[in-house]
């Protein structure tokens, strides 16, 4: 029965609506996954682009100095297939590369120089699709970093190091703060919370979704002698960023809500409830969704009887 009455619904809509309708339903399906592997995209390139690259450069050198020229690359075909482009045409119509330049220079071409050798090597990584090389050293190469800032040694070399960033003169004024983002984003110290409450924030009468992160300050609790709670107040859609408030635990409401339940409700901008925080019926003075204005109306107005001594009329 209800996919018949969602079949009708949908034959009562007019094509550009069940397109939409459709498309956005769509759309909600692909865009997580579709997000996810841009992000990944992002950061496998950013590694690259930072890193992997020079990695793959100090590759190149070492082989071109120590083995010489690989096996298996056409210096012609491969080096104007896979090289790096260059606006010259030769006479054949053909758009030279820079690797192909060094590759067929008559003066490398005839001694076999360590520029030939490495314009080779550099056809072979992308022939062969050797680029990956540098990524993959990349990534080990910041484990190891790790692993020697776990050390004694590391810690201390690392403690000495940071001392020098904040006295340089520019660098003082920038990497306190780049820091500070980094260890809130990458730390293993998680931000931990306590629980999900609704305090009244802004004001008296609205009430907002906290996540509580601790105790208040010492200095309100000597001075008000109440038990304070540390709040923070996520925005919405982006629960990144918010608001931190200290407010009496008297005047705080808990929820029975996991702390995903409690992002998600903010992200969705109140639109994903849990299932034990949905309202099944439309409360006292409060017009339904599916109710027209004039219905909205009626129901937020009092009733009085025929005989009310006013006289009143709805």
């Amino acid at each position: 029965m209800a996919a018949d009455s969602d079949e009708l619904k949908v034959s009562d809509l007019s094509f550009w609506a069940a397109f939409r309708r459709f498309f956005l339903r769509g759309l909600g399906a692909l865009l997580p996954t579709l997000l996810t592997i841009a992000i990944l995209i992002w950061a496998y390139n950013l590694v690259d682009r930072h890193m992997g690259r020079y990695i793959n450069g100090g590759f190149i050198a070492v082989l071109a100095k120590t083995i010489g020229p690989p096996r298996g690359i056409d210096p012609v075909n491969d080096a104007l297939k896979y090289g790096t482009r260059t606006d010259i045409i030769d006479a054949q119509g053909r758009f030279l590369t820079r690797e192909y330049q060094i590759i067929n220079h008559p003066v490398h071409a005839a001694r076999g120089s360590y520029e030939r050798n490495k314009a080779l090597w550099q056809i072979a990584f992308a022939k062969y699709r050797l680029g990956l090389i540098g990524f993959l050293a990349a990534v080990i190469i910041v484990w190891f970093v790790g692993f020697f800032l776990a050390s004694l040694v590391g810690r201390r070399t690392y403690q000495g190091a940071e001392r020098l960033f904040y006295r340089l003169p520019v660098v003082k004024a920038i990497y306190p703060y780049v820091k500070q983002v980094t260890d809130f984003i990458l730390s293993e110290r998680k931000l931990q919370f306590s629980g999900v409450v609704a305090v009244q924030y802004p004001r008296q009468g609205i009430w907002s979704v906290g996540l509580v992160t601790g105790s208040g300050l010492r200095t309100l609790h000597e001075k008000t002698g109440a038990r304070t709670l540390t709040v923070f107040i996520p925005s919405s859609p982006t629960p990144f960023t918010g608001y931190t408030i200290t407010v009496e635990a008297r005047e705080v409401v808990e929820l029975p809500m996991t702390i995903d339940e409690a992002i998600r409700f903010v992200v969705s901008g109140g639109v994903i409830k849990p299932p034990n925080q949905q309202v099944e019926a439309a409360l006292p003075g409060v017009a339904s969704p599916k109710d027209s204005p004039r219905q909205a109306e009626v129901v937020a107005v009092p009733e009085h009887s025929a005989g009310s001594d006013d006289g009143s009329r709805v």
